[in-house]
């Protein structure tokens, strides 16, 4: 059974890489020399919905000094994603992946890296305001692997996209959901997690060992109590599955640091948990819980 699976993964890279010379990335302003939004750039209000191109194109707002830095480091690296796009793939052996994409950057909005890949499945976007605010100057040596990072946690959510129209998963009810959005910002998150959170071997550190323990434990308080939540409790129970501090995000990172753990350095063994979709996270979580927290998630959810 290992021989077969050593061989359809050779097989995998070996169509890759002859795949590979397919890759193009384009880059696109989201703003032009005048200072207003293009046709390009999508913007969310604070509550995640999209909104009207009248609504983002109103006012003026010319690049900065620091965002122009920022669009020169971006520029600078879209050859070395375009080698990269196999490699992110290899968890989704099953999909076909998509060669042709754009890169568009802008300077509005509260988000600084995204994709809406039900309406742009070929699309991500970095916000170039939120980056000078958030992480300093793009001339910063440690922004280019900052951004490496951003673009393979954008493009694993196109990826994620094309594998869910053959996989659909229905969001009928508050834990579907809770699943949903820790499947997919837990693979986005195990793109982007930094050295802190994952070493050189692919391994998980010891900072990230001792924040999981208690990541774990709020993953299963929140998740037992979704199970018959009304819908304001549930609201307030999903906050901070993906979103506020980043060592807080008790779906995205636990699920990302469950997830290098599973992969030991060897990304073709996250093929099965991209392949059992949102139901996987379960099966996941017991793979790594502690008997405790293992018993009272099985309590509610039984495999």
């Amino acid at each position: 059974m290992k021989t077969i699976k050593l061989l359809l993964i050779v097989l995998i890279l070996i169509s890759s890489s002859s795949k590979a010379k397919e890759n193009h990335i384009t880059l696109k302003y989201g703003v032009n020399k005048s200072g207003y939004a293009t046709d390009d750039w999508i913007e969310f209000d604070s509550n995640g919905e999209l909104l009207a191109k009248e609504k983002r194109s109103q006012n003026e707002k010319k690049l900065t000094i620091k965002e122009k830095e920022w669009a020169d480091l971006i520029t600078s690296r879209i050859k070395l994603w375009e080698t990269q796009l196999d490699e992110i793939s290899v968890p989704y052996a099953t999909t076909e992946i998509p060669r042709k994409l754009s890169v568009v950057i802008g300077n509005r909005g509260f988000m600084d890296a995204f994709a809406h890949p039900t309406k742009y499945p070929s699309k991500m976007f970095f916000n170039l305001s939120v980056f000078v605010k958030s992480y300093g100057s793009g001339k910063d040596v440690k922004n280019k692997n900052r951004i490496d990072r951003f673009f393979a946690h954008e493009y694993t959510h196109l990826l994620q996209y094309r594998w869910g129209i053959k996989n659909p998963y229905e969001l009928t009810n508050h834990v579907e959901r809770a699943l949903n959005g820790s499947y997919k910002e837990g693979f986005g998150h195990f793109r982007s997690i930094s050295n802190k959170w994952k070493d050189d071997n692919g391994h998980i550190t010891e900072h990230a060992e001792k924040t999981l323990k208690s990541l774990e434990a709020v993953f299963v308080e929140r998740m037992v109590s979704l199970k018959n939540a009304t819908d304001d409790e549930a609201d307030v129970l999903m906050k901070g599955l993906s979103m506020g501090p980043f060592n807080k995000k008790w779906g995205a990172l636990t699920v990302a640091l469950w997830l290098v753990k599973e992969a030991k350095g060897n990304d073709a063994n996250l093929i099965k948990w991209v392949d059992l979709g949102p139901n996987g996270i379960i099966a996941l979580a017991n793979n790594h819980l502690s008997e405790d927290l293992k018993v009272k998630l099985n309590n509610v959810f039984k495999l």
